[in-house]
């Protein structure tokens, strides 16, 4: 939680507590506006797919279904009797509601600034998303009641239903921008190509209707040939402030001035006006940024995180985690339990291999697998280690004489990974991650590398997925840094998805 060094010599402490609350609160309230939207919308093409398809499971007075019926039932696996008594359907969208908001949350959908091309295929990540939470929900609870039929309409129905609401939003709303004379007034303080750029984006990826009144200079600029209309000097921001409505005023500059910046802020902070300031260069660009207060020292800080910080969003990830490592086990309990007794019969020794590795922030835990070398694999390691294929601390290689011939098989597949689910409920691991390394591979760790550890690992993850062993170990480390920097839930649901034909195919596996 570092400090802002050279912006605190002239950024207000009221000013800098406000940093963020400029006309983007706006943007926060449509984007909560629209995932109320679009549930609303889901919950009406959920109506409209369950009268639709009590209709057609209808039979006439002649005994006779509709033709609907009769082309529906020719497709394989789908259903469509009479679906009976609706009321548990109603009692299924009460409790399908939260399950909908979160899909489209997870998958950004309520991001207005996309085009409509973006939004369709983000609209289907949600009710894919939806669907497999469905799944999920009727597997536990045991919803037999639910007709295949009516999920596979519905989910047609609603991702149409979506982008229908989608369009009709956004078009009226670009439709009350244009016709509205009032917006939120911007002022924008360095006439240079930075300033000229900030303009361009608001006018172009915002909904509502930004005006820009102009540019101020700073002392030694040229003047942009774009920033125009020029307003005047810096000094003179607080008269401007007075001669006109000034809603927000942006400081696209990178900190030079400290004692003029500081005056035209307290300007801007004794008339209510919002500020937006350009962090100087020595603020890393990338990660989640926060204004911190901490008890006890009057001074706002500025808190730098690379790790995701979406309390709600781990806590999804959590139950995704517990969830998927449950049923998990009980489905693979029988492949587990034959091979516990495999590697019992033909090798002797304990079935589970124990070993410490790295978790988050370098916490150790017992990894669990099941064995697949011989019992004094860890002493034959040191007269083995000039055939290393991997470079860097890891190390692999393709015909090790120490697996044994169970060994050799699961590990092929992928089996002796399995016991990993336990640890995934207790908690040391999730199903997606970067790898659990060894602690001594974590001695040998780059600065830069270390951060792959800022997460808790994974049973899979995008090295997995992409080649393993066929990747070099600077590759690897990128991977898990571009996972940690992108993620998402769906990016979890993707590589969990994609884990499945590279276990089948058997991948970069060893």
């Amino acid at each position: 939680m570092p400090p802002l060094g050279p912006l605190a010599a002239f950024v207000p402490r009221k000013a800098l507590a406000e940093f963020f609350a400029m006309w983007r609160q706006k943007s926060v309230f449509l984007r909560q506006a629209l995932i109320v939207l679009d549930v609303l919308v889901s919950a009406g093409a959920f109506v409209a797919t369950l009268l639709v398809r009590q209709r057609i499971g209808e039979v006439g007075p002649d005994g006779r279904t509709s033709w609907v019926a009769e082309l529906l039932s020719s497709i394989p696996s789908l259903d469509v009797s009479p679906l009976g008594d609706s009321d548990p359907y109603y009692l299924l969208l009460l409790g399908l509601l939260p399950l909908w908001a979160l899909a489209l949350y997870w998958t950004n959908a309520n991001d207005f600034r996309r085009s409509y091309r973006v939004m369709a295929v983000r609209y289907a990540r949600a009710v894919v998303v939806g669907l497999a939470l469905l799944v999920v929900a009727q597997f536990l609870f045991r919803l037999d009641f639910i007709s295949r039929s009516l999920v596979a309409m519905f989910a047609t129905a609603q991702l149409g239903a979506l982008m229908l609401g989608r369009v009709a939003v956004m078009e009226t709303v670009k439709l009350v921008r244009r016709r509205s004379e009032d917006g939120h007034r911007v002022v924008i303080v360095g006439a240079n190509e930075r300033g000229v750029a900030f303009a361009s984006t608001l006018q172009e990826q915002s909904p509502f209707n930004i005006q820009i009144l102009g540019y101020v200079s700073m002392p030694g600029e040229q003047g942009h040939s774009k920033a125009r209309p020029n307003l005047g000097y810096v000094g003179s921001l607080a008269s401007l402030l007075d001669r006109q409505p000034v809603d927000e005023v942006v400081f696209a500059v990178a900190g030079r001035h400290p004692e003029i910046m500081r005056d035209a802020m307290a300007s801007c902070e004794v008339r209510g006006v919002d500020v937006l300031v350009h962090l100087p260069p020595t603020v890393p660009s990338k990660g989640t940024m926060q204004i911190a207060n901490v008890s006890g020292f009057d001074f706002p800080l500025l808190n730098l995180r690379r790790t995701p910080t979406s309390e709600a969003r781990l806590a999804a990830k959590r139950i995704l985690d517990f969830t998927g490592a449950l049923i998990g086990i009980i489905l693979t309990g029988p492949v587990m339990l034959i091979t516990a007794a495999a590697i019992r019969i033909t090798d002797p020794g304990p079935v589970l291999f124990r070993q410490v590795r790295a978790g988050r922030n370098g916490r150790k835990f017992t990894m669990l697998k099941f064995r697949s070398m011989v019992m004094d694999a860890e002493k034959r390691k040191a007269e083995l280690m000039h055939l290393n294929e991997m470079d860097g601390p890891v190390f692999k290689i393709k015909r090790d004489p120490r697996i044994t011939a169970v060994g050799r098989f699961i590990r092929k597949t992928s089996i002796d990974e399995l016991p990993q689910l336990l640890n995934i409920l207790w908690g040391d691991m999730s199903l997606v991650g970067p790898r659990p390394p060894l602690p001594s591979e974590v001695d040998q760790y780059e600065p830069w590398q270390r951060r792959r550890l800022s997460v808790k690992p994974g049973l899979t993850g995008m090295w997995q997925v992409s080649g393993r062993n066929q990747i070099d170990f600077d590759e690897w480390m990128k991977m898990d840094l571009d996972y940690i920097d992108n993620w998402s839930l769906w990016l979890d649901i993707k590589i969990i998805l994609k884990t499945v034909p590279a276990v089948v195919l058997r991948s970069g596996a060893s």
